[in-house]
């Protein structure tokens, strides 16, 4: 995919519907509620990007929330539309969401299930920490893993 076709910019509180709605076809068994992203979204410190097309249509999303106390940043959520995987948009988000974030220390949950995410992650400099078992709605483990980040 040509980089030119798609925008990565800040996500704002007016974009909850149309996040809602992608994630409902992004993340069919997990999609976060209204009330999940509006927080996120409105979270102190958050970084929040969306990846938009040439029309303007949102195909990719990245949420990230800072815990000050643990000195950890969450990646929460990162999702690419199913016509723009495996072309690098979800490595550009990562990155926009990391960049957004000001830990020392970095995490996710991935499906156990989900090689692809996992390779992205890996290549990205994360580490496999801790499964969280039936983490996923359907039951399915999470992986925890974390990157630790240089100053």
């Amino acid at each position: 995919m040509v980089e030119s076709l798609y925008q990565i910019k800040a996500a704002s509180f007016r974009d909850v519907h149309t996040i809602r709605r992608f994630e409902m076809l992004v993340f069919p068994k997990d999609a976060y509620t209204y009330l999940n992203i509006s927080t996120l979204l409105m979270w102190p410190g958050g970084a929040n990007y969306k990846a938009v097309d040439e029309r303007g249509t949102l195909i990719g999303f990245v949420s990230g929330t800072p815990n000050y106390t643990t000195r950890i940043d969450w990646i929460v959520t990162l999702g690419v539309h199913p016509d723009y995987q495996n072309r690098g948009l979800g490595r550009r988000l990562l990155q926009a969401g990391e960049n957004g974030m000001t830990q020392p220390h970095i995490r996710l949950t991935v499906r156990a299930s989900n090689a692809g995410a996992i390779h992205l992650y890996e290549t990205a400099s994360y580490r496999r920490c801790y499964v969280e078992p039936h983490y996923y709605n359907d039951g399915e483990d999470g992986i925890v893993m974390e990157k630790a980040r240089e100053y």
